[in-house]
Parts: C-alpha cells; sequence; structure tokens
C-alpha cells in the first residue's frame, strides 16, 4: 500500500493506516461508515476506544498527507469518512479498466490492442495485494477478486500473443503458470497449443496427460469438453489449430452459426452481476448435455440463459424464445429458424435439425418452455438422441422431465434486513439493491446515499423477494415518487407495480401477468391447492399442507408446485414457502368461502401444534419444539388474530395461553401479553381453569415487562379463579410469581415465603417440575439478598432435578444462580465455568432472557478479576435487557458499567450511566439488590472523589 502526491511518497506509519487508506480506497468517493472502518481495523472484537482511536488514526493521516502535497482528499461525512479521489487516481481502479479495455479489444479481434493494454494493466501489478494491511474479511475478498482478475489478464494476455504469432516465447511462461495454478484448465489449453504452433506435438499431448492427471489426482474429476476437444484436435493435427487457419476464421463468409448468434437476444438494460449462476450454468453444461434453468416467473432465467450463451465460443449457437408461440406443433420450426435451416422436401423439419446439428458441437437455447412443456420434451430427447455433440439449455417454470436432465434452480437475488440496514456501506454487496439503483438512474431518478434511502433500499428489496422482475418494476416508479412511498405502496404489490414499460415482453408487463402465467398452466386441483397456501404466513411443513388438503394427493399436488416454481422448498429443511409476491396474488385469488375455509383449517392446525409443543417445553425435546415454533411464528401469530375474532373465546384462550412458555423463552413479551388480554377481554363462555391459566399467565409476561402492579392484579384473578377450583398446581404457581415480584421489589423476606409455600405444594402433588422452578427461584432470591448458603444448596437441588428432566432452560437458571454464588464468594474461576455452561444452555434452547442474564454475571466476573472482556460482555446483556424491555435488570447492567467507566476515569460516562439507573429504578420503585450493595459504594466514592478533585482544580 503506498500513496504519493506532489511532495513525494506519503509516510504512512504503522499497518492502521494503511489499512484505513486502502479500505477508503478501494471505494474512492463513497463514504465509508465508522463501524466499516472500525470493522476493517479491528475485525475481530474493537477496544472500548475504537472511535477515539479511528479519530486519531484519521487526524494523523490527514497531516502525513498534508506533507507530501495531498490536501482535502479525506473528508468527514456521516456517518464516517469519503476519500475524494478520481477513480483513475487508484492504481487497482487503473487496472481493473485497464483489463476490462483488454477484454474488450479481444472480442473485436484487436489483438496487437490487447496485448498492449494487458501489458500496460499488469505493470501496475506489484506484489500481493493489501499483504501490508490489516488482515480482515474485507482484504482478503479484494486481493483475491483483484488476483483473478490479474490471473485472467494474464491469460488473456497469452492468448493475443499467441494470435500475434509469438507461441515460442511463450511458453516458458506458461510453464512456470501452469506450476503456479495446476487446476486452470484455461492455462493448459493455451500450453498445449503454444506447444502444438511450434511444431512439438508430442509435447503438446504429453502437456494433454499432465493436465489430466492432476486434475484426476488432486481434484477426482476429468478434464472438461474444451480441454479433451482439444486433445483430440491435436491427436488429428486439425488445421484449425494453425495460426494461419486461426487467423482467417474472422474474414470467413457468414456461416448459419455465425447468424444464429446475432440472434441471441441484446438486453435493452445492464446485467445485474449473476457471475456465479454463470459460470455454474457453463460449467454444469459441459458436464452434462441438458441443463433447465427453473424458478419462478421474474427471477432471471432468461437473463441468465443470454448471459450464458453469449459467452458461448465453443461451436455453433441456436437460440429459441418461445414466449409467444402457441402451437406446440410449431416447436420444431422455431429451432430451425434460429439455425437458419431452410425447409427441405420430403423431410421432417425434426430430421432437418437433426441433420444439420449432428456431430456438430452445438448449443441449443430453449427460452420460456413452461406452457409448451410436453413438445419440448420430445424434441430435446429426440434431438440428443441423434446429436451426440448437441448441448441443450432450456429455461421454465418447471423441469422437461428428460431422462438426463439437470435441473438449475434460478434463486432471487439475496437481499439485506431492513432492520440491519443503518448506510449504504450497509448494501454494497447486495446485487438486489444494485439492480435497483441502476433500473432507477435509468428511468430518471435521483438516489441519495443517506441511511433513510439505504433503509428504503433495503424494505423495497425485502418485499419483492429478491426478484429481479418486480425490483425493475419498482424502480421503474423512482423518478415519480420518493423511495419512502414506494416502500409504503408494496403493501399492494400487484397494482402498485402495474406498469413494466412498452419494451418488456407481455407475460413481463406486470407482476400480476407473470404469476398468472404460470397459474393459468396447472389443473383444477394444484389451483386449488395453491390458493389455499396464500393464508401461510412465512412458511410451511407438509403436514400443515395436508391439514389444509384433506386428501390423499396433497404430497403430489404440492411437488407439482415446487416443480412449477410457485412454492419454493427452503434449502436443508422440511419447510417450503411462497415468495410474498406470489402469496398476494394466490390470496387474490380465493373466494369468500374459499379463505374463511383455509383460515379456519389453518387456526385449527396450530392451535393443535401449539397444544402439542406446550406438552415438551419442559423436557429433553424442548429445543426442537421451539425452534419448531419459532420457525412458525408468523403463522401463529396469524391463527391468533383469526381466534380473537371469533365470537367464542375458548379457541382464543387455548391458543394463546398454550404458547406463554413459549413466549417467555424466546422473549415475545408484549406479543403474549397482546394476545391474552385481548382473548380474555372476549365475551362468552369459557372453562375457568382456562382463565385462570389465561390470567397467570399475562401476570407472567406483565411481570417481565417490570409492570408490577398490573402484574399482582392478574395474578390475584388467577389465584380467585384457581381457589375457586382447588387447583394446587396452579396456585402453587402463581404464590411462585407473586414471590417474583416480592424480589424484584426488594420484599426478600416475603418472597422466600411464597417461594418456600410453592414449594411444598409441588411437593405435596410430585410435580419435579414445579419442585425444580421453586427451587431454582428460592435460590435466586436468596443470593440476591446476601444469603449465599442456603442459595448454594437450592441451587444445586434444582439442578440436579433438572437435570434428570432433561429441562435445558431450568439448568441454565441453576447453573447461574450457582455461578452468582462463585462469584460474590470470590472464586471467579469456577464462577465462569459455570456461567459459560448456562450461556451455552441458553443459546441452544435460544432463551433470550436466559442469554442476556448470563453476559450480565459473566460481565460481572470478567470485571472483577480485571478483564478487558467485561465492558464488552456487560453492553451485549444491556442491548439485549433493553430489547426484551426488561429494566430491572437494564439498572444493574448500567450499574456495573459505571463502575468500569470509573475504573478508566471516564467520570462524566460514569455519571451518565449511573443517573439513568437511578432514574430506572426510582420509576419502578425497586431498590439495588443487597449483593450489588458493596460495588455501588465504590462507584458512588469513586465519582465523589474526582467530583471534589475537580472542585478543587478549579478553585486553585
Amino acid at each position: 500500500m503506498e500513496v504519493a502526491g506532489p511532495g513525494g511518497q506519503v509516510d504512512l506509519r504503522g499497518r492502521g493506516q494503511r489499512t484505513l487508506i486502502a479500505r477508503l480506497a478501494l471505494q474512492p468517493g463513497t463514504t465509508m461508515s465508522q463501524d466499516t472502518l472500525i470493522k476493517a481495523l479491528w475485525p475481530q472484537t474493537p477496544p472500548p476506544t475504537a472511535v477515539k482511536t479511528l479519530h486519531s488514526h484519521m487526524a494523523r493521516l490527514r497531516i502525513q498527507l498534508r506533507l507530501a502535497g495531498v490536501t482535502d482528499v479525506i473528508a468527514t461525512r456521516d456517518p464516517g469518512y469519503v476519500l475524494l479521489a478520481e477513480p483513475e487516481e487508484v492504481d487497482a481502479t487503473r487496472f481493473e479498466n485497464l483489463v476490462a479495455a483488454g477484454h474488450s479489444a479481444v472480442a473485436t479481434g484487436q489483438h496487437e490492442l490487447s496485448s498492449g493494454l494487458f501489458r500496460a494493466a499488469l505493470t501496475l501489478w506489484r506484489g500481493e495485494p493489501l499483504t501490508d494491511c490489516r488482515p480482515g474479511e474485507w482484504a482478503s475478498a479484494a486481493a483475491v477478486r483483484l488476483g483473478e482478475i490479474r490471473l485472467a489478464a494474464a491469460e488473456d494476455l497469452i492468448g493475443a500473443r499467441l494470435a500475434l504469432g509469438e507461441h515460442i516465447t511463450a511458453i516458458g511462461e506458461l510453464e512456470s503458470l501452469v506450476t503456479q495454478h495446476p487446476f486452470r484448465e484455461r492455462l493448459w489449453e493455451l500450453l498445449i497449443l503454444a506447444l502444438y504452433r511450434s511444431g512439438r506435438q508430442a509435447d503438446a499431448l504429453a502437456a494433454f496427460h499432465r493436465a489430466r492427471a492432476t486434475l484426476v489426482d488432486e481434484l477426482g474429476i476429468e478434464p472438461g469438453r474444451q480441454l479433451r476437444r482439444l486433445e483430440a484436435a491435436v491427436l488429428t493435427a486439425d488445421p484449425m489449430l494453425d495460426l494461419s487457419a486461426a487467423a482467417t476464421v474472422p474474414v470467413a463468409d457468414p456461416t448459419p452459426a455465425d447468424r444464429s448468434r446475432r440472434r441471441v437476444p441484446v438486453p435493452l438494460t445492464r446485467l445485474v452481476d449473476r457471475a456465479a449462476d454463470t459460470a455454474r450454468t457453463r460449467w454444469l453444461l459441459d458436464e452434462r448435455r441438458l441443463v433447465t434453468l427453473t424458478g419462478p416467473g421474474g427471477c432471471g432465467k432468461t437473463r441468465l440463459a443470454i448471459a450464458v450463451a453469449s459467452g458461448y465460443e465453443t461451436g455453433e449457437l441456436g437460440f429459441v424464445d418461445l414466449v409467444s408461440l402457441t402451437d406446440s406443433a410449431l416447436v420444431p420450426q422455431s429451432v430451425a429458424d434460429a439455425f437458419g435451416l431452410p425447409e427441405q422436401a420430403g423431410r421432417s423439419v425434426l430430421d432437418t435439425v437433426a441433420d444439420h446439428v449432428r456431430d456438430r458441437p452445438t448449443l441449443l437455447v430453449l427460452d420460456n418452455c413452461e406452457h409448451l412443456v410436453r413438445a419440448c420434451a420430445h424434441l430435446v430427447r429426440a434431438l440428443l438422441s441423434a446429436c451426440p455433440a448437441l448441448h441443450v439449455l432450456a429455461t421454465s417454470r418447471e423441469p422437461l422431465h428428460v431422462p438426463g436432465e439437470l435441473v438449475y434452480t434460478v434463486r432471487p437475488l439475496p437481499t439485506p434486513d431492513p432492520e440491519a440496514t443503518d448506510s449504504f456501506d450497509d448494501l454494497a454487496c447486495y446485487d438486489a439493491v444494485q439492480l435497483f439503483v441502476d433500473r432507477a438512474q435509468e428511468a430518471g431518478a435521483h438516489i441519495r446515499k443517506d441511511g433513510a434511502t439505504a433503509r428504503a433500499l433495503a424494505t423495497i428489496c425485502a418485499s419483492l423477494d429478491g426478484l429481479p422482475l418486480a425490483i425493475e418494476l419498482a424502480a421503474a416508479r423512482a423518478a415519480a415518487l420518493p423511495l419512502s412511498q414506494i416502500a409504503e405502496h408494496l403493501r399492494d404489490r400487484f397494482l402498485g407495480l402495474c406498469s413494466g414499460g412498452h419494451g418488456a415482453r407481455p407475460q413481463h408487463r406486470t407482476l400480476h401477468a407473470t404469476v398468472k402465467w404460470s397459474y393459468d398452466l396447472l389443473t383444477p386441483d394444484e389451483r386449488a391447492l395453491f390458493r389455499s397456501l396464500a393464508v401461510f404466513a412465512g412458511g410451511f411443513e407438509l403436514p400443515a399442507v395436508a391439514a389444509l388438503w384433506p386428501h390423499d394427493n396433497a404430497v403430489d399436488l404440492l411437488g407439482r408446485l415446487v416443480e412449477k416454481s410457485l412454492v419454493t422448498k427452503e434449502p436443508d429443511t422440511a419447510r417450503y414457502r411462497l415468495l410474498d409476491t406470489i402469496r398476494h396474488f394466490a390470496a387474490a385469488q380465493l373466494t369468500d368461502a374459499e379463505l374463511a375455509r383455509a383460515r379456519r383449517l389453518h387456526a385449527e392446525y396450530h392451535l393443535g401444534l401449539a397444544e402439542q409443543a406446550e406438552r415438551h417445553l419442559c423436557g429433553a425435546g424442548a429445543v426442537q419444539w421451539l425452534e419448531r415454533l419459532a420457525a412458525d411464528h408468523e403463522n401463529l401469530r396469524t391463527a391468533v388474530a383469526w381466534a380473537l375474532a371469533r365470537p367464542d373465546p375458548t379457541p382464543a384462550l387455548r391458543l394463546t395461553t398454550a404458547l406463554i412458555r413459549y413466549c417467555r423463552l424466546r422473549g415475545h413479551y408484549g406479543d403474549c401479553r397482546d394476545w391474552l388480554t385481548a382473548a380474555l377481554e372476549l365475551p362468552g363462555q369459557a372453562p375457568a381453569a382456562l382463565r385462570a391459566k389465561a390470567f397467570a399467565g399475562a401476570a407472567v409476561v406483565t411481570f417481565l415487562q417490570c409492570d408490577y402492579d398490573p402484574a399482582v392484579l392478574l395474578a390475584e384473578q388467577s389465584l380467585l379463579l384457581y381457589e375457586a377450583g382447588d387447583d394446587q398446581r396452579g396456585l402453587a404457581f402463581v404464590r411462585s410469581l407473586l414471590g417474583s415480584i416480592c424480589r424484584e421489589q426488594g420484599d426478600y423476606a416475603r418472597a422466600l415465603d411464597y417461594h418456600q409455600s410453592a414449594l411444598r405444594n409441588f411437593q405435596g402433588l410430585d410435580d419435579e417440575h414445579g419442585i425444580a422452578h421453586a427451587l431454582h427461584l428460592s435460590a435466586f432470591t436468596a443470593w440476591l439478598r446476601g444469603d449465599l448458603a442456603p442459595a448454594e444448596r437450592w441451587a444445586y437441588e434444582s439442578l440436579r432435578r433438572s437435570r434428570k428432566l432433561g429441562d435445558a432452560e431450568s439448568v441454565s437458571s441453576a447453573l447461574k444462580h450457582l455461578g452468582a454464588v462463585a462469584h460474590y464468594r470470590g472464586d471467579n474461576k469456577l464462577a465462569c465455568r459455570l456461567l459459560l455452561e448456562a450461556r451455552a444452555l441458553s443459546e441452544r434452547t435460544g432463551c433470550r432472557e436466559g442469554i442476556a442474564w448470563a453476559l450480565n454475571l459473566l460481565g460481572l466476573v470478567h470485571h472483577a478479576t480485571g478483564s478487558a472482556e467485561a465492558e464488552a460482555l456487560l453492553e451485549r446483556s444491556l442491548a439485549a435487557h433493553r430489547e426484551l424491555g426488561d429494566r430491572s435488570r437494564t439498572a444493574s447492567v448500567l450499574e456495573t458499567l459505571a463502575a468500569i467507566a470509573c475504573d478508566r476515569s471516564a467520570w462524566t460516562r460514569a455519571a451518565d450511566l449511573l443517573s439513568e439507573a437511578t432514574a430506572i429504578r426510582a420509576a419502578l420503585g425497586i431498590p439495588v439488590p443487597p449483593c450489588e450493595f458493596p460495588l455501588l459504594r465504590r462507584t458512588r466514592a469513586a465519582l465523589g472523589a474526582a467530583e471534589m478533585s475537580r472542585s478543587r482544580e478549579c478553585g486553585g
């Protein structure tokens, strides 16, 4: 990494400065956020002073640049910094531009020009890039990308030299390159050709066998088709390998292949970067004779086929667009037309095509086969049987089902998470966003590069499932509507995105037409099931489909909808889903009667699922059931909404109470409280036990949100109902909850009375789960008030019983209590071990409260041992508690962070943190737990001493 200015080379001091200038220089003119630059400097865990250190590096860097005569080149722009340099002032950019120009010259046969351009580019290369910067993902990615461009440039330079007759002098360089890069078949091809043209046919064949041995021995694969054909040509001394023959090819009379190549559609807009898909498809075509690109309408199948066909150089090419063809009998004629073949009297069109192709290396592209699947399959099967050198690339929303067919699913473009998007830097790697920006600018829109725009773009692309067609249609509106309004209007996807322009294909002019094209090709049963699937939110499993379609052919129909790209199979899971754009279409096709029936069956299925899961959430299978419910969270929300709209409150109460433990473990306190409150407010009669359970559950989540007085009222309502029904288990549960509320309010003696009373109840019922629960709550209360011996005894007993039950989260709670006891006794090594196990268990169950608590206690342990990790652990705990709405724990974490700030003499920060904690405790009416008194006293004493010191300094 070097920087030069009018005054000479800039003295870059240290890897930090080199890293920062390199990170900025890779994207000149683009604002890099502070977070991005901090991650470049410290890829793993940034120090607490990261922001301050970054600013310091930047200040020193600007000074060094000014000393070399470079001024005003690094500007501060929200949310970070930008390098104000022209692209041509950065060697890496100049290198890429020269290579691109060289490739263009190669494409037009200008070998001398391309040779000069590639040489100029390669002279800019002075060693491996970015090795003197701090290692990180960004540096690795940039180095790999630039290295790949350099190697491709070196290959094309040698190709140009061979075209200019420099085969003898290229052999030595090629031998060196194949040694360094033994798996690049293009280099072996160039070496074999150079040897052959130098009169060394035997050596050329020997080079092929070296290449094959390397590929077979190291990778277990045979050489690709191009390399195998080159070997055959060398064996037969094919005249086309001679330099004179190669030189005459460009000026030969046009052949049918030349004419058909010119018929490959030329896109009116730039192809979004599908480099990986293009390379993969080309490789598949080398390995298999029939590849079918499938995927939902608008996902980019045709564009990908065009990209693959445009790079085909091996033989003849025929591109057949079937979109407007309605008569299946005319499919062979369309293929003949693509090859420019005249009609032959007395012969079928299919025979004419087969005779023409026969032994010629040929690629036939059949685009948009879905409405002519049988005719296309018949033609492909016949041609592949008769033409051994033919390869076929088809695009279709469903496979052709021809023997030997390889189906490659073209997936929508990856999209950013709107919730995790803060700046344009967060969107840099998303092709979906780049596609929107490109098309919007083509439509005359100005795209601002600020945080609000970035979030709107992320929302738009995510809402449209990353479908290129949908993104293009939305981008066309960007000149007339603000992006925020486009994001808002996407709730009505099919009306809002109505026009694809006059240049669009008929089935692509609206998103509605794109999906309808596939829908119209379905059988009546397929359509009926497809419509019903619209009631699922997020995704679904096969049993859920069977609940909506209680017929023997449910599995078969679902499989056909997957094949026809209307239902998506989620990778590596047993789940399916409809893309949101497709789901909106399906919903619009439902009749009122169909919708009512589907929603009822959907809700009944998810009620059964929730009640089945509830029975397993305290045992060994809890993790799997929690994951299953989490995957269906949006479906459960939809089912709850349906149940709450019924006149009978019983289904709503059954469903919402079945979800209490799931919501508590996964931190869905707000959802659960809202659902239970709404269910309890429904008119009509419901079983008293069900209402008691609902009041108790509502009390739990209200307590977890630190609303203690409302929680007490709800608990008392539950208590009355349980007492009326003489439900001892329910009474014990509510008493333990009342004990927890007393604990948070500082009434530890009363809390223990409640917990011990609940314990006796559970023991009388032989309820092992209840006993373990009451023991862990007793232990919690005891160590908070400083009674470590009983806390340890109760926690160990809870741990023993919880392990026997296989209840992972109860085990985690007991371990946290034991870790806290060890910490307050001064055994921080034992505490750390116990708390790490507790955190791992909570992470496995996905219990957000458990994770946040474990991080809190680990932060205390690390602070006690002087570890630098303490602050990071506590900051993570603080964020988690804030997200959960647990203000009580938030106050405790803030107080510990204030102590750490005092250790660093960051008095203002310490005072602010302590002030916030004090305000929270005052608002909630909760005291500081006795176990936290010593640390808080030290913090306040340090702050007081610092204030006195400042006062003396001011007075002096």
